[in-house]
């Protein structure tokens, strides 16, 4: 008994020596992305949190899950440049292995617990599992969702801006240099800021516009971006231009809410009729019958 144990002592020993550094090995090219000015604060709880972890998994669990599902991965891809985040698709698959597994593991306690039927604890298991899986892309996607809108939002009163100061006799560059030194809090200024940046490595005025443009994946900083590099070549000034621009922006972003407010009633029926329409008939029928069952007992 003694020398089987001291075998499966060894046995673990020589996994944990030589298996585990294998499975745990991480090549320098496959690190987190941290690009200039993203933000660690930026990151979502979840993602913060459980960094260390995926740090550690994010080579054995990560990088096979990329290969598996290729679509997931530019998807993926896509959401972390419009993010700003020192993010990898890998290390989104591994956070979403490592929930996944451990929803399922959450499941599978309840199947020791005796008054739980075993179909009971599978449908956990299974239920935990899913949402462990899709919650670090659902948090991600709401992370850009965010990002966009408040790009937009922003962008009219920047155009404005940038048009003033142009209009005020400051070059296109020098005008965003302006807008970016007023330090507003928001990405769009970080956005110019990296815009900056570029620019003063090397790229033209056009480059630096047109990757920011891909980068936030905003359809009306895309069309901004089309009046830029119009504008450059040809020659012309554009501060006339990025002010009827900036007017139409604020045009689109008004009839959105008039959209949003006239899907308003559409969206309250639901509502109404689970939590609203139950109340009110029992606040309604209730002292009815109360009625009807005295007159009946008095009856009798």
């Amino acid at each position: 008994m003694d020398m089987l144990l001291n075998k499966w002592v060894v046995c673990g020993c020589v996994f944990l020596a030589f298996v585990l550094p294998v499975l745990f090995w991480r090549r320098d090219d496959f690190g987190a992305i941290r690009e200039h000015g993203a933000s660690w604060l930026a990151l979502p709880p979840l993602y913060r949190i459980l960094w260390g972890v995926t740090d550690v998994f994010e080579y054995p669990i990560g990088l096979p899950l990329t290969r598996l599902f290729e679509s997931r991965r530019v998807c993926y891809e896509k959401w972390i440049l419009a993010s700003n985040l020192p993010l990898t698709p890998a290390r989104v698959f591994t956070l979403q292995g490592l929930l996944l597994m451990g929803g399922v593991a959450a499941g599978a306690l309840l199947l020791f617990v005796p008054e739980i039927k075993i179909f009971v604890g599978i449908g956990f298991m299974a239920a935990f599992g899913f949402v462990g899986w899709i919650y670090p892309p659902l948090v991600l996607e709401k992370y850009v969702e965010w990002r966009q809108t408040e790009i937009t939002r922003a962008l009219p009163f920047a155009i404005d801006l940038i048009g003033s100061a142009m209009r005020s006799g400051l070059e296109f560059g020098a005008a965003m240099r302006y807008f970016e030194g007023l330090k507003m809090p928001g990405p769009l200024t970080e956005e110019f800021g990296k815009v900056l940046q570029q620019i003063e490595l090397g790229k033209t005025r056009t480059e630096a516009i047109s990757d920011m443009a891909r980068r936030v994946q905003v359809e009306a900083f895309t069309s901004f971006a089309g009046v830029v590099a119009y504008g450059a070549e040809i020659g012309a000034s554009i501060s006339e231009t990025l002010q009827i621009h900036g007017e139409e922006l604020r045009r689109a972003r008004f009839h959105l809410a008039e959209r949003k407010a006239a899907r308003a009633p559409s969206l309250m029926i639901l509502p109404m009729a689970v939590f609203i329409m139950p109340a009110v008939f029992i606040i309604i029928i209730t002292p009815v019958v109360l009625k009807m069952k005295a007159s009946g007992m008095g009856g009798h």
